[in-house]
């Protein structure tokens, strides 16, 4: 159960518009609602979206699982904090670009359930326990019986033993062998929140840096160009190391420069999405295997960054920044 939720008196009478679960809910002046949910979070939508949640309602495939996914995700990283900023408010148009959002793989979401387990956990050898009626939701597991089936997966992996219960509160222990694994998770840049910029370092693309930041900031990450990180390391090994971080790559080929390509194809290795650009009037130059890629041509700033940053959310969904 979402932990900003465990000392709150539920009011039976209020559901929550994703999930249906009983919740807390309160508007206020501004036509704005917030939600604290057991299986979603807690998070704050404006009043257009009612008519978004009944039509959510009628669709005969189950998407709000996505939604409660999301939700719930950026509630737990803003978990205890004060400060609204982190709840922000959602539209329709958010919440649609949300349910179109990839799925995670089956991979992903016993990654997901096991990170999830690691920061409920205080120390190597706690047994703590995995709530499958309400935090199936943390994992996007669609009900309590998927995200069952990845704790099994976790104990066959042999990452968690498991005390096997009758009731949902399942006690679990996180391994020596789940530990290393959330090591190598933490390396891979996973559960990063950094989207590195690879571009020409050049004066005239101030504007084209500006957007770029600009979308990955509105999108919900933290935008990390190389020339304004503060190192004492070679500068290729601080790239290399930087990229690593990164939960994805935008790679502007603007000027041809081939350290972007370099980048971008370090990116692609490590198996991680890389979101392409390039200024149409140098778009013919881009050379034919990049050409391959859904390139975002844009001819003017206010176009390059209300793309980008559509784009960075229909593949990576809303960051929680």
């Amino acid at each position: 159960m979402y932990r900003g939720i465990s000392e709150r008196n539920l009011n039976q009478d209020s559901q929550c518009p994703v999930c249906d679960s009983p919740s807390y809910a309160n508007s206020d002046q501004t036509d704005t609602t917030r939600i604290i949910c057991p299986v979603c979070g807690e998070y704050r939508f404006a009043g257009t979206t009612e008519m978004f949640f009944k039509e959510l309602r009628n669709r005969r495939e189950n998407v709000g699982y996505k939604l409660s996914y999301s939700l719930r995700s950026i509630s737990e990283r803003a978990w205890d904090k004060r400060d609204n900023s982190f709840f922000p408010v959602y539209t329709d148009e958010d919440l649609s670009k949300i349910i179109e959002s990839r799925d995670p793989s089956v991979r992903e979401k016993i990654q997901l359930l096991l990170g999830y387990l690691g920061s409920l956990t205080d120390f190597p050898g706690q047994q703590i326990r995995f709530d499958s009626t309400h935090d199936y939701s943390v994992l996007s597991a669609k009900n309590d019986e998927e995200a069952l089936f990845y704790l099994h997966a976790l104990e066959d992996e042999h990452l968690i033993a498991v005390d096997w219960l009758v009731d949902a509160d399942t006690p679990c222990t996180i391994t020596t062998t789940g530990w290393q694994e959330l090591e190598r998770i933490e390396q891979s840049g996973a559960e990063s929140l950094n989207a590195f910029v690879a571009m020409w370092f050049d004066p005239s693309q101030t504007d084209a840096k500006v957007a770029i930041q600009s979308a990955i900031r509105d999108s919900g990450y933290k935008p990390i160009r190389i020339d304004e990180v503060e190192h004492a390391n070679r500068i290729d090994d601080e790239i290399i190391a930087q990229i690593r971080q990164s939960k994805f790559l935008v790679a502007d080929f603007t000027g041809q420069r081939n350290g972007v390509y370099f980048e971008a194809g370090f990116m692609l290795g490590l198996g991680r999405p890389v979101i392409w650009l390039c200024d149409e009037s140098d778009f013919a130059n881009i050379h034919f295997d990049t050409r391959q890629y859904n390139v975002i041509v844009y001819g003017d700033h206010e176009t390059l960054r209300s793309k980008l940053q559509f784009r960075i959310e229909a593949i990576m969904g809303k960051g929680p920044l």
